[in-house]
């Protein structure tokens, strides 16, 4: 925690705004930066006057959502061998990747704002709603929104826990890690028991016919 402070806490203090739209652009693109500890970093500086809650909380969310349409446009016109190609650049192992896709494919839509909360995860969400061909207002919709909960959440919990944040920040992410883990396999479970049942409906349908 000390080092991710050391490296961006002067880099942020002395380019503001411009310095945390590129620090999530970048991160959210593959780049390996620690988002959710400066986002709660973010927070904090806020707490301390340095800057502004509703700037900040504004600039992390634009700088996260523009990145996440590039990679679904990146997604949508090139496909998996740029993944393929060029993923290990980014950032983005092998295993990961194909977990990754795994995933998308068991809950679609739900893994772009869910993905959020997953370290390591998010980077690949917009990549392959792109590859799907998922429809863009569907894409604005889930990636917007969960881009706009996940910006708001961490850097208000940077503001209130003030000089705090660092003593709490672990315990508190890796609890909201397990929830929303917990939350997808309920979803995934869910959307394959639909799956199942509108099989049989369907299967149903034939044999009156």
């Amino acid at each position: 925690m000390a080092d991710v402070v050391g490296t961006f806490g002067d880099y942020i203090t002395q380019y503001g705004y411009g310095a945390l739209f590129g620090l999530f652009f970048l991160g959210i693109l593959g780049m390996p930066l620690p988002e959710e500890t400066l986002l709660v970093f973010s927070g904090f500086l806020v707490s301390t006057g340095k800057l502004q809650f509703w700037p900040t909380f504004f600039v992390c969310f634009l700088g996260s959502v523009t990145a996440m349409t590039v990679a679904y446009w990146i997604g949508r016109k090139l496909g998996y061998p740029f993944l393929e190609r060029y993923g290990k650049r980014l950032g983005i192992g092998y295993t990961v990747y194909k977990k990754t896709e795994e995933w998308f494919n068991r809950v679609g839509k739900w893994a772009l704002p869910l993905g959020y909360f997953i370290p390591g995860v998010r980077q690949f969400t917009a990549y392959f709603a792109g590859i799907t061909r998922l429809p863009f207002p569907t894409f604005m919709l889930y990636t917007y929104l969960g881009g706009l909960f996940w910006s708001l959440l961490f850097v208000t919990l940077g503001w209130q826990l003030g000089e705090r944040w660092d003593e709490l920040f672990d315990l508190i992410a890796r609890n909201l890690a397990i929830f929303f883990i917990a939350l997808l396999a309920l979803i995934a479970t869910w959307s394959y028991f639909r799956h199942k049942a509108n099989v049989k409906k369907q299967l149903r349908r034939d044999q009156n016919e």
